[in-house]
């Protein structure tokens, strides 16, 4: 499926503007997401405790072999990463992140074929400790071995394993609709309240408004033009007006009449409602580093 081109509608919206309309976390999930596909492996270890914060809450979102190869997987790329170029070498930093390897078998966090984790756990940590040692077995790796154990079939897997996580994660969080938030709200009464006197910055409501109207995605108006004619009509009565007893009218008539136009408009505000759905895939929106911040989960 081809993507649509971001600057097709104008220049890509900001992170204000994407604020109005997409859920905080959607927007973390979409930045998480293309962390993996553009392989930025130094924000690995964020992904990692993210991705163990929520499974240690709710499990069932990966099976235990997924979260145990996610986990490790994510910080192990990391530490690899770390050790890659001996100029930079931080043998502090590269030690607190073994140590967090460590912590994530020893706690269980990776716990399926528990024997297996472990006895991986300790061959990646010797392994790496070699490395940091042998300047010679370091390039010998990373020349031969690590794009072989390390390369395109790994980080396909890390894009893998990712995703099922996100895509679950969003499952269990779906997006209300418009009744459902109200409901919601209406159980709140101080929540309702903020929200009634929340006023967007009204340049970013601008921009989002343009932006998604060039979509072409709003319909013809379908409500009856004369629906509500009632309010002006209404308006327009003179400053003195006199009440004139208007002539009898078939009592039965005039209930069924005030019924049918009742339903009619409880019906139209139905249908209304139930088309307010706001979906964004992850893959639209376009979220750096510069936009936002995720410091949270390092």
């Amino acid at each position: 499926m081809q993507s649509q081109d971001p600057w097709e509608n104008g220049p890509p919206l900001l992170l204000p503007s994407l604020h109005l309309f997409i859920p905080p976390l959607r927007l973390v999930s979409a930045a998480m997401w293309q962390v993996v596909q553009r392989r930025d492996v130094h924000d690995y270890g964020m992904l990692e405790e993210f991705v163990t914060t929520v499974t240690e809450i709710v499990p069932e979102l990966l099976s235990c072999s997924q979260r145990a190869q996610l986990v490790l997987g994510l910080r192990a790329r990391l530490v690899l990463e770390l050790c890659r170029i001996e100029q930079t070498l931080d043998l502090q930093n590269i030690q607190q992140h073994l140590d967090r390897i460590r912590s994530l078998t020893s706690t269980g966090e990776a716990e399926s074929s528990n024997a297996e984790v472990e006895l991986s756990e300790s061959n990646f940590v010797e392994l790496v400790e070699s490395l940091l040692k042998d300047p010679s077995e370091r390039e010998n790796f990373y020349q031969d071995v690590f794009p072989v154990e390390f390369g395109p079939k790994y980080d396909t897997a890390i894009q893998m394993l990712m995703l099922e996580f996100l895509s679950r994660l969003e499952k269990l969080l779906p997006i209300p609709d418009l009744e459902q938030t109200a409901s919601l709200l209406n159980a709140v009464p101080s929540a309702l309240e903020k929200c009634v006197q929340f006023v967007p910055d009204l340049k970013q409501l601008r921009t989002l408004l343009q932006y998604h109207r060039k979509l072409g995605h709003l319909d013809s108006i379908r409500t009856p033009s004369s629906f509500g004619d009632c309010i002006l009509s209404s308006l327009s009565l003179p400053p003195y007006v006199r009440v004139v007893a208007a002539p009898d009218v078939d009592s039965d008539t005039q209930s069924e009449s005030m019924n049918l136009e009742g339903m009619e408009a409880r019906e139209l505000m139905e249908n209304r409602t139930k088309e307010i759905d706001v979906l964004v895939p992850a893959d639209k929106v376009n979220i750096t580093g510069s936009q936002m911040s995720l410091d949270h989960y390092q």
